[in-house]
């Protein structure tokens, strides 16, 4: 995944700015107010970022999980007495849970679905806290609120800026963290390519889950603050409209980006306030920047950051070539493939019916057939991504018939597709290291906080993954991301990912498809360096000369019917293969198969 453009210098610098603002301004200044309140609202774009722009889930419900925050410490803090510390992690569990429930119907729906639902779950709750007048004081609200304190001194407004600062400094390194971890990896792949998440072992509706949780809790943290900060909560503080901020503030900044929602912020709070002497004409100019924003910098303000870096400053896509010396690969145990009697239909159409294929363990078996005929269809089938009508599937001895993508990708099955499915936003080596999803051991704590055994499992795997891309031939393109890499390199990071993620059942869905004469032949010497290995290998494919150099085995569909089946001299040499392919005439004509 790209790192941050920012320098750390200038990454220092900014803290250090921070830190010495309240050294130039008053403790009971505006302007120190109003950077407290900032200070709040990153923290909560942060978690919103992560959800939005990392795992795709659009949330317009945000204000509520703030709004929890900031009651449940109000609440607590004033008709309890409990001190700040333990109601703020009240209310960051309790955003967290709340936000599952009302998010938990919408996991299997679209994205803007799930939108609308966070949003009404935000309406429901604005009103709720105006009803519930026992609990909430209703309009009223919950006054007088006491600040946070700490061995018997109470925080004032320097030592409360000071809290937050940190604070957010913390959430920022900790969802970094995450970002650049295998939880990152899965966020973007299910937000841009679920099927490559699923092939690598990643529960899309978990992974949108764990995105889910840290972004409610980071907003529950924000919400205890605001509490303290405001000293007075009212519902009118979280309408509709405060999350509409968030989000503004984020796609502003930069969706998808971690500097996104830090840059969003400071320019979407803190410009209203340079502009409150233009009453008259903050909204114009206010939109004026809007409207140059989106025609000119659609990635968000970090964005155009970004890339007049990278014309400044181009990538070394060799910069990690050298990390990894050349090393034969260990021998890989194949696992067998077993079809019997494999019936699927779509409405009228009968894709597959009643097909049979045996594939030992340890060999290298083709699927071919003309345009239509189930070939593909029969890859989703055994890789989980449909579930068929009838039949049977055994991978190795075990049954694999009903068994979700995921789990079978976790059982040491591998794919790739008719068209790449990288994650374009990715660099070559993410990408791969995607491929170890299920392998790595670290969890969410343990990545967050970068403990010992998270950095270890890391740096192993990254080398892993480093070789795994010189395995296939494409080392020096490490660091460039997959998006602006050429067609017939990414079919090979593709079978790299497969590899990297332990795969002893490969299946390649045409990985020959629109390659050059010499990309042909470099997947040619590839696929029988892999054989050689021991994986067990089925190829769907239109290039008969590739299929008969590296299967063993062919096996032909025809309007999903296997034509013939056995070696290949044989098979393409079948009057039935020839008519199915080149039709009577071309046949009685004498065209050479």
């Amino acid at each position: 995944m790209s790192r941050a453009v920012i320098p750390i210098a200038m990454q220092l610098a900014a803290l250090a700015a921070a830190l010495a603002l309240p050294a130039f301004v008053g403790a009971n200044s505006y302007a120190l107010f109003v950077a407290t309140q900032l200070g709040i609202y990153i923290i909560a774009a942060i978690g919103l970022n992560l959800l939005a722009g990392y795992a795709g889930q659009v949330s317009l419900g945000h204000a509520a999980f703030v709004a929890i925050g900031a009651y449940s410490v109000a609440l607590l803090t004033v008709d309890h007495h409990w001190p700040f510390w333990a109601a703020a992690v009240v209310g960051m569990v309790l955003a967290a849970g709340l936000g599952v429930l009302a998010a938990l119907p919408a996991f299997r729906l679209s994205t803007w679905y799930f939108a609308f639902i966070t949003l009404a779950f935000a309406l429901v709750f604005e009103k709720m806290i105006v009803e519930w007048r026992w609990l909430t004081k209703g309009f009223a609200g919950v006054v007088s609120v006491p600040p946070p304190s700490a061995f018997g001194y109470e925080f004032g407004p320097r030592p409360l800026y000071y809290t937050i600062v940190a604070v957010t400094v913390v959430a920022f390194i900790l969802v970094r963290n995450v970002v650049h971890s295998r939880f990152g990896r899965a966020f973007v792949a299910v937000r841009d390519v679920e099927p490559a998440a699923l092939a690598v072992g990643a529960s899309p509706q978990r992974t949108k889950l764990v995105a889910f949780v840290i972004s409610a809790a980071l907003a529950g943290v924000a919400g205890a603050f605001f509490a303290v900060q405001k000293t007075v909560v009212t519902p009118d503080d979280f309408t509709a409209d405060f999350s509409i901020f968030f989000l503004l503030t984020v796609v502003l900044g930069g969706l998808g980006t971690l500097w996104g929602p830090i840059i969003g912020a400071l320019v979407f709070f803190l410009i209203p306030e340079l502009l409150a002497g233009l009453q008259s004409w903050r909204m114009l100019i206010y939109g004026g920047m809007l409207l140059g924003l989106m025609l000119f910098a659609p990635h968000g303000l970090y964005g155009a950051l970004r890339q007049a870096w990278r014309r400044m400053a181009p990538a070394n896509p060799g910069a990690n070539a050298a990390a990894s010396e050349a090393r034969e690969h260990p021998p890989i145990a194949g696992l067998a493939l077993d079809i019997t009697g494999l019936r699927k239909q779509f409405g009228g159409v009968q894709a597959l019916d009643a097909v049979d294929l045996s594939v030992p363990a340890g060999s290298c078996c083709a699927i071919v057939g003309p345009n239509g005929s189930g070939k593909t269809t029969l890859l989703n089938l055994a890789s989980g991504y449909y579930v068929p009508d009838a039949g049977s599937v055994k991978i190795g001895d075990v049954e694999a018939l009903g068994s979700g993508a995921q789990k079978i990708a976790a059982r040491g099955v591998g794919r790739t597709f008719q068209t790449p499915r990288l994650i374009a936003d990715l660099t070559a080596l993410d990408n791969v290291m995607l491929g170890a999803y299920t392998r790595e051991r670290a969890g969410l704590l343990a990545t967050a906080l970068r403990l010992p055994s998270a950095r270890a499992e890391t740096r192993r795997l990254r080398q892993e993954a480093l070789g795994f891309l010189q395995f296939v031939g494409v080392a020096d393109r490490a660091d460039v991301e997959a998006g602006e890499i050429p067609h017939g390199q990414q079919r090979l990071i593709e079978i790299a990912r497969a590899m990297m993620g332990g795969a002893r059942l490969i299946l390649l869905d045409e990985p020959a498809a629109g390659l050059s004469m010499s990309e042909l032949e470099r997947l040619e010497r590839l696929i029988m360096r892999i054989c050689g290995l021991g994986a067990t290998i089925v190829i769907v494919e239109h290039h008969l000369d590739l299929v008969a150099n590296v299967a063993s085995h062919v096996t032909v569909l025809d309007r999903g019917v296997v034509l013939a089946a056995g070696k290949p001299s044989a098979v393409f040499n079948d009057e039935r293969v020839m008519r199915a392919y080149m039709g009577d005439r071309a046949l009685k004509a004498g065209v050479p198969a």
